[in-house]
């Protein structure tokens, strides 16, 4: 059976059914194109293999790599929260002068430390785990990263059913990652086997490759990590902004034509207000970038392009180039990110349509100014009426209260008032 065929029945057997393999199936949310296909290692028809599971499907030792320097205040929540998910903890420290190393050893009794002086490289931090671990799975863990209570237990099975269906498959396993702002990352991959042959590669946003520089396909797993590491006081105290930035700045000039690294540099200067002349010079720089990267370069250049037409679009928005929109919107499409591209144009045509809006606004506003007194009153009224309407459509609201107030004394205006009654009952409802 193919594994996507698995997956489809497992979800037919409903949230009680199909046994031990149906429920570890159900962990996984989504996988790779190249994992639909792929055929499952025992063969057999779904009952077979459901019992088959049930007899022997066994965990598989798990280790978490911790990277650590000075993580005194978050590393023990961390190794709590893992203490039933892995078998070891292969803690990797790069010189901690406060208590990590204390608290990391109180916190579980399967704890090594191998010491690592930091070398400006987390990809070179993490391939160090391969050479210390040789059986089962490496799940690398932030040390401010918490395994989420209310997931706790799925990681071994989830590891569990694909060493049992895809046990000669290289591949790598996604949790998300949730910041206490909200913001959600389900695209990290974190999990690999100890003896595959990917290797992380970056200094900074580091991700495991093949020896091509492709991305192994991803297996997204209902397991969640609570990442607190971007909180604003912890960005200060640490200074991790400006620690990463000279990271991808180190990267940017070892690697001049990877595009992946103009992306994190123009993305990094947008934190700070940009002027039109700016924004049309990180567009150019980010542009330049991305036509010196051929299209059959592997993925560790090419990751990011994607996400750097995304950036184009909001570059050419604050500059006011349309045309630019709408060609790296129609890149956005082409990589099946249709939500995006929708944004950034919609955006552009709404800007024409309040344009228009306010023009009409302003029309009207000549009209009624005049007098034109040989008119019959309501139909002043219903015109001021939808003026007030249009104003407030444009977010010309000293204009639509002012309309309004002109509908009011015509005997009409009952509309909007309706309209923004609504709209104080609905901003009263958001209110925390």
């Amino acid at each position: 059976m193919r594994f996507a065929e698995l997956m489809e029945q497992a979800g037919r057997s409903g949230p009680d059914g199909g046994g031990p393999l149906a429920a570890d199936l159900r962990l996984i949310t989504a996988v790779s194109r190249a994992l639909h296909e792929a055929p499952v290692a025992p063969p057999g028809d779904w009952p077979s293999l459901t019992a088959r599971y049930a007899r022997e499907g066994r965990p598989p030792p798990v280790t978490a790599v911790v990277l650590t320097r000075d993580e005194e205040a978050s590393i023990g929540s961390c190794l709590h929260a893992l203490e039933d998910e892995v078998d070891r903890v292969l803690l990797i420290d790069s010189g901690s002068t406060d208590r990590t190393l204390d608290i990391a050893a109180d916190a579980t009794d399967a704890l090594t430390v191998l010491a690592a002086p930091w070398a400006d490289d987390f990809a070179h931090h993490r391939n160090l785990a391969f050479a210390h671990v040789s059986a089962g799975w490496l799940i690398h863990v932030d040390a401010d990263e918490s395994l989420n209570a209310a997931t706790s237990g799925r990681i071994r099975r989830a590891l569990a059913v694909l060493d049992y269906l895809l046990p000669d498959t290289d591949l790598a396993v996604c949790p998300r990652v949730t910041d206490t702002d909200g913001r959600s990352y389900p695209d990290l991959p974190r999990a690999v086997r100890a003896g595959t042959a990917l290797r992380f590669r970056g200094r900074v946003h580091e991700h495991p490759y093949d020896i091509r520089g492709n991305a192994a396909p991803a297996v997204h797993v209902d397991v969640r990590f609570e990442h607190t590491g971007y909180e604003p006081a912890v960005i200060e105290r640490k200074d991790k902004l400006a620690a990463r930035e000279r990271l991808v700045e180190l990267c940017r000039s070892q690697e001049p034509d990877n595009p992946k690294w103009a992306f994190y540099q123009v993305r990094a200067a947008l934190r700070a207000p940009t002027s039109p002349a700016r924004s049309r010079e990180l567009f150019t720089r980010l542009q330049s970038a991305l036509s010196r990267c051929p299209t059959d370069a592997p993925d560790y250049a090419r990751e990011r392009v994607p996400d750097s037409w995304a950036l184009l679009c909001e570059l050419a928005l604050r500059y006011g180039s349309e045309q630019d929109v709408h060609t790296y919107a129609a890149r956005l499409d082409d990589a099946h990110r249709a939500l995006e591209a929708t944004y950034y144009r919609t955006l552009v045509e709404s800007s024409h349509a309040v344009t228009a809006l306010s023009r009409m606004v302003d029309d009207i506003g000549a009209v009624t100014e005049h007098g034109h007194g040989h008119e019959p009153w309501p139909a002043t009224g219903r015109l001021h009426e939808l003026r007030s309407m249009l104003a407030l459509a444009c977010g010309r609201y000293d204009d639509a209260r002012r309309a309004l107030a002109d509908a009011r004394a015509h005997g009409t205006g009952d509309g909007v008032a309706a309209q923004l009654s609504a709209l104080a009952r609905l901003a009263a409802d958001q209110r925390p």
